[in-house]
């Protein structure tokens, strides 16, 4: 289950989205932003501002703009307007896109230096070493945490999200699969710590210049 952040200072209209969006798409709706959660998408009812305030704390999120301005809202690289009154079907129909594509996230990822690509599995190189084969739940858990953009995951979290409803898994599955995640990809000439453990949970280490950046 994905969790959409809802901006909207009309109570009544957020209440009936919200009931939409849990009986279409499955989806849990949070209505107020918690730094330490992390989102599949933000839906704001014409609070242009909010956006534009958590783009920034959001970098992988993507953002909707339910938008009834006069003048138009130039659309964005992770941000989608939808003028009032939309057709409810089409918001639904690009957050089930958004879902499906959050939890393919296909291609390649950067990782510090190296790129994951998540179709083959494999963490590549670019000096042209053997590339490092990764299993498919280990994908998962990077997907999984690149998703956060740099939040840190509890291991409860990361097991509902990654294992599913699974009784025989516990927080100790995930440690051990951290731990050879780790094995394999902060290996001596690799990109160095690239998972950081954090208050019983874990977040991919920011690259050097975005660190930078956000201090």
């Amino acid at each position: 289950m994905g969790r959409i952040l809802l901006i909207s200072a009309n109570e009544a209209f957020a209440a009936d989205l919200g009931s939409q969006f849990a009986c279409c798409g499955d989806w849990e709706v949070v209505r107020d932003y918690a730094p330490e959660t992390v989102f599949e998408a933000v839906v704001a009812d014409d609070d242009a501002g909010a956006i534009k305030k958590l783009e920034p704390l959001l970098r992988h999120t993507p953002f909707f703009l339910l938008w009834s301005g006069a003048e138009d809202f130039p659309e964005a690289e992770n941000l989608t307007v939808l003028r009032k009154p939309f057709v409810l079907e089409n918001l639904l129909d690009a957050l089930r896109a958004t879902h499906a594509a959050v939890s393919a996230i296909g291609g390649d990822m950067e990782l510090f230096g190296c790129r994951l690509n998540t179709a083959a599995r494999e963490i590549r190189y670019p000096d042209g070493r053997e590339p490092v084969k990764l299993t498919e739940r280990e994908v998962s858990i990077l997907k999984y945490l690149y998703k956060a953009g740099g939040k840190i995951v509890g291991k409860a979290e990361l097991l509902a999200e990654v294992w599913g409803y699974n009784p025989e898994a516990t927080t100790h599955t995930v440690e051990t699969h951290i731990y050879r995640l780790r094995q394999k990809i902060e290996q001596d000439g690799g990109p160095g710590q690239v998972i950081v453990t954090e208050d019983n949970g874990y977040k991919l280490k920011p690259a050097a210049g975005r660190e930078k950046n956000e201090a």
